[in-house]
């Protein structure tokens, strides 16, 4: 059985998708569309720009979503877990791409490192950081907000608990 079946029900503990508000269904579709073709290159794809046209969302965040994602791309540490477009579930690094938009949203750059310096090099995290505080604010202008710590956990931090800054 082909692992991403349409059939298939996510497994205890996963998120689901069917769970997602608009906002995040938005991101994640966009996210899945935007790396089918490199999952599966022989097949036929959804268009990501679509999801973004759908969702009243301007153009200018497809050109940063396709920066960022261009960015992840070519300069990732580690292979991305982006889950098929049927999938029913998120992946770990599909909740991290809403952590790193709902954290933008917030103002929390910290948040945002975070999430950047687990998949990218340094070098490489500035221009990743524009391009998806860019995109960001374009969900945010289209009323698209997602909530940071939307997998359920702690807000990612910079700063350990009980840490006192001064």
């Amino acid at each position: 059985m082909d692992p991403c079946s349409p059939n298939h029900h996510p497994a205890l503990g996963d998120r689901a998708t069917s769970n997602l508000d608009t906002a995040e269904t938005v991101v994640v579709a966009a996210l899945r569309c935007w790396v089918a073709p490199i999952m599966h290159p022989q097949g036929h794809h959804p268009a990501w720009q679509a999801v973004f046209q759908l969702a009243g969302v301007a153009e200018d965040a497809s050109t940063e979503f396709n920066l960022l994602m261009a960015i992840l791309a070519h300069s990732a540490q580690r292979m991305l877990e982006v889950r098929c477009c049927h999938c029913p579930s998120l992946g770990a690094d599909e909740i991290a791409m809403l952590e790193l938009v709902g954290s933008l949203q917030e103002g929390n750059t910290l948040g945002a490192l975070s999430v950047l310096s687990d998949w990218l090099p340094p070098a490489t995290i500035g221009p990743a950081l524009l391009a998806a505080k860019r995109f960001s604010e374009a969900m945010s202008a289209a009323g698209l907000r997602v909530t940071a710590s939307v997998g359920g956990e702690e807000a990612w931090s910079a700063v350990p608990q009980g840490a006192r800054l001064h």
